[in-house]
């Protein structure tokens, strides 16, 4: 037994000796032709079906609709949600989704275009930077999968915040390292100016984790290893100062105008929103984003065990040798950490450690490309098999149990498709060829979840089940400047963007227990203060006066308040799913 472990062990230092590849062997040719290949492959498998769906509720329709007010109003300081403040995070997504309704107008897909971007970029830079850390073939294989994991695939799909500050983030802290590794001076200033730049755009994308995760993770890299002449070459006075110059105008402007902008901001939505559990959604246990990496990094997450055990076991050995492995693993450390402390958790939270696992698993499979039988690659391929043949007898067996699950029965026949394909994907693996190297492996592993991902991509419509497009549609042509639209005592978030106009909100804005309930009144009700809004957020008795005069009002709300109009003469226009109903206090027709 002893022996056959000596014997393992020194397999393993022969393979990563071998495998360890010089970084110089990266040639200009080599970079150019790589990032011409991976933007044609991801350009178009990130751009199939982008815009073939409604925006999804809350997210896409509220930050879309913040950006579709920064056109209509030219305020590009204030961001403003149905013409109320909207503080919450800072204003670079927002222009961003600004300048692309400006240039390709507002569609689904222009709308959902600056995530896909990010997602690419986010893998072209990872290429970059694990060629130079490790070489070309690491670079590749941790650009692919960063591309294929399904939560960053996914989200690089939605338009919301998440994808864009983890890309920024993991841009930064992978350009911090690059710099701090490589031996050429011009290769250095380089990454470090990329470095400061993308942690200045995350930090003016969602504050202050742009600036805190490379701090910390960096930081803490530096007295691991007692190597204080780090600082010297970080340039730290520059890279600030390069840093404040693209947060500190945006910061500086919106105080101006909103008063109370920095403590609502840094208190109220960083520093308590993270501390806090009494006042936030989504609760969740401490242990809750290890599945959701787990499956969010399906199947390259096979390996992701092996690599953490791989990389841990030459960092325990000499830190300093390994100094970019130790970097790696903080990284994966702090940020599964600093995510899991507060009770209040989110999937998306969790992107900014993608491209580590990435790159773990990227380096760990191209040391052993050339042996796969090596013992980590066998047991990562009976997870696999396990797996998939677990998910796709559940998968395949999903419309007996669509009505116990909640899922929605058009669902049900994408997730049969992706039954069969995980199915004949087992299959397929029994009959590889695994004695030269892990290409026909990773090959098989690639055009599965390339597969998969499409098919989920093209579901989407399917699940997408809360969406007010429909009644918008129909609505909106039959709309004049002098009508009135009401959402009463609800607010459909998707509904501003798709009427392309500001709505009156019903709801009782005196009430005591606003601030405890996470939801789209406390979002009107934070930004109330920074301007007058009571010609549009109003009250019950102020909306009967309304509605009792000669002003055509249509009102969007749920079933269950129509109670509240029978001592009131209505017009029943039209019902839609969800209990969606749509009446007006004059008649007329609407499809």
């Amino acid at each position: 037994m002893i022996k056959q472990k000596l014997r393992a062990n020194q397999e393993t230092r022969q393979v990563l000796s071998k495998n360890n590849l010089n970084p110089s062997m990266l040639t200009a040719k080599n970079t150019y032709s790589d990032l011409l290949w991976l933007v044609v492959f991801l350009g178009l498998f990130y751009a199939l079906w982008i815009g073939s769906h409604a925006l999804f509720t809350p997210d896409e329709g509220r930050y879309s609709e913040v950006a579709r007010e920064m056109v209509t109003s030219g305020d590009y300081v204030t961001p403003r949600l149905n013409g109320v403040a909207f503080l919450d995070k800072p204003a670079l997504y927002y222009w961003l989704q600004a300048a692309s309704i400006k240039l390709f107008g507002l569609k689904e897909w222009s709308l959902r275009f600056w995530p896909a971007f990010m997602g690419i970029l986010g893998s072209l830079v990872t290429y970059l930077t694990a060629s130079v850390l490790f070489n070309r073939r690491t670079g590749i294989l941790s650009a692919i999968i960063l591309a294929t994991a399904p939560l960053y695939y996914g989200a690089a799909h939605y338009a919301n915040l998440d994808l864009e500050v983890a890309t920024l983030i993991g841009n930064s802290l992978l350009c911090f390292l690059a710099a701090l590794q490589t031996q050429s001076a011009q290769l250095r200033n380089g990454f470090l100016l990329g470095a400061y730049i993308f942690s200045g755009l995350a930090a003016l994308t969602k504050g202050l984790i742009g600036i805190v995760f490379p701090a910390m993770i960096v930081g803490t890299w530096i007295v691991l290893l007692n190597r204080w002449s780090m600082l010297r070459k970080m340039h730290l006075i520059a890279g600030f100062l390069l840093f404040l110059s693209i947060t500190a105008p945006w910061y500086f402007l919106v105080q101006k105008a909103n008063p109370e902008f920095l403590h609502f901001f840094f208190v109220t939505q960083q520093v308590s929103r993270f501390l806090t559990t009494q006042d936030f959604n989504s609760k969740a246990a401490i242990w809750f984003y290890i599945p959701v990496v787990l499956a969010g990094f399906f199947p390259w997450s096979v390996f992701l065990i092996q690599a953490i055990h791989q990389n841990l076991k030459l960092v325990l050995k000499d830190r300093q040798k390994f100094a970019t492995q130790l970097f790696l693993l903080l990284w994966f450390a702090i940020v599964l950490i600093f995510f899991s402390i507060p009770l209040s958790k989110t999937v998306g939270y969790i992107l900014p450690i993608f491209p580590v696992v990435a790159v773990l698993v990227g380096s760990y499979l191209s040391n052993f490309w050339n042996a796969p039988k090596a013992k980590g690659v066998s047991a990562g391929l009976v997870v696999f098999k396990i797996v998939s043949i677990t998910v796709s007898v559940l998968f395949i067996a999903s419309p007996f149990l669509s009505a116990q699950l909640e899922i929605p029965l058009g669902f049900t026949r994408y997730l049969q498709y992706m039954g069969i394909v995980l199915l004949l994907a087992t299959g397929f693996t029994l009959f590889l060829p695994r004695k030269l190297s892990l290409l026909p492996l990773f090959s098989s592993f690639l055009a599965t979840i390339v597969v998969l991902l499409l098919i989920f991509l093209s579901s989407a419509g399917s699940i997408n089940e809360k969406s007010i497009k429909p009644l918008a549609v129909a609505l909106k042509p039959t709309l004049n400047a002098t009508d009135e639209v009401v959402t009463f005592f609800r607010y459909y978030q998707d509904l501003p963007i798709y009427l392309e106009r500001r709505i009156t909100i019903v709801a009782d804005w005196q009430a005591e227990d606003i601030s405890h309930n996470d939801n789209w009144l406390r979002e009107m009700w934070y930004g109330m203060v920074f301007q007058d809004t009571k010609d549009w957020l109003i009250g019950e008795s102020s909306f009967w006066q309304r509605w009792n005069s000669p002003k055509r009002l249509y009102v969007v709300t749920d079933k269950r308040y129509l109670n509240s109009f029978k001592q009131h003469h209505y017009y029943m226009l039209n019902k839609y799913k969800n209990d969606v109903v749509l009446l007006s206090n004059q008649p007329n027709k609407i499809g």
